[in-house]
């Protein structure tokens, strides 16, 4: 393979997994612009979408109804969390949220090692058509599955946000929940919607990436945490999140491949403590470089 294949090819897959990194940081953001919360379950809901369609998969479902199942299940889900722990909690800090929600994403990831064991999964793809060719690198076409969805993803979210009554009293929520509930908003209606959103959005970035990357009960956490990443450095801006999350990508993916693939995570995560790090640094006096 010439070096302009292996930069195509690098390019692809980085513009795949930033695609992936994007979804699951837009979950976190409307979550936790919204109702306030760090869902650190949100990579679990990931997992939870592509073990419950192989699952149903392997018991004789057809990959449609397996993935729909799988979707809904795993709103519910998301739905129960947020009524059973989430809710209760009155006048909870950041930090109360953070504590609750890593305790549900242990549970689950509990008992999803208890239901399916340890192994790495497999879906079959959605196409049965073999791998093409482009500029010389080698394209799945399930990866024109995961830049679709992110697609249809944010352009569905930018359209029920700005021109949508429902969307609008999200912004709201999002700007300022107390006067939302003075104007006759429902934030406890609106913050179960986000969750439920998350976890359906989430669900599916599972259901669409196990094909590629495979499934198992650990999946969840370092994919969760890079969607994390993403939103973060984002500023928790759909934009922003998907920018970053290319970058990401990208980076993963090149330096996977011409450095080494067993650094590509250590990479990640350093980027954002050198944007932490940044973030902190005061240039001019009572100026921040980074606001």
């Amino acid at each position: 393979m010439s070096l302009w294949s292996e930069i195509v090819q690098y390019t692809i897959s980085g513009i795949t997994s930033g695609s992936i990194f994007a979804i699951i940081g837009i979950c976190w953001s409307f979550v936790y612009l919204i109702a306030k919360v760090m869902n650190f379950a949100t990579g679990e809901f990931v997992m939870l979408g592509g073990m419950i369609t192989w699952s149903l998969s392997l018991k004789g479902f057809g990959l449609l109804q397996s993935a729909v199942i799988a979707i809904l299940s795993t709103t519910v889900i998301a739905a129960i969390v947020e009524r059973t722990v989430i809710r209760p909690i009155k006048h909870g800090t950041e930090l109360t949220y953070i504590i609750a929600t890593i305790a549900c994403a242990s549970v689950i990831k509990g008992i999803a090692l208890l239901m399916w064991g340890s192994e790495t999964r497999l879906v079959k793809p959605f196409f049965k058509s073999e791998p093409f060719q482009v500029l010389g690198a080698t394209l799945n076409p399930q990866v024109l599955c995961v830049i679709g969805y992110l697609v249809i993803v944010t352009g569905s979210l930018a359209l029920l946000l700005n021109y949508t009554l429902f969307g609008k009293g999200l912004r709201t929520c999002a700007l300022n929940q107390i006067n939302a509930e003075l104007i006759g908003v429902d934030t406890k209606k609106m913050r179960l919607f986000c969750f439920m959103l998350a976890g359906g959005l989430a669900s599916a970035t599972g259901i669409v990436t196990a094909p590629i990357t495979f499934t198992g009960y650990e999946v969840g956490l370092l994919t969760g945490l890079k969607g994390l990443i993403a939103a973060i450095v984002g500023n928790w801006t759909m934009i922003g999140t998907v920018s970053v999350a290319m970058g990401l990508g990208l980076v993963e993916a090149f330096s996977a491949g011409f450095i080494s693939s067993g650094l590509k995570d250590l990479f990640t995560l350093l980027i954002v403590i050198i944007f932490l790090v940044l973030r902190t640094l005061t240039f001019l006096p009572g100026r921040r470089w980074i606001k």
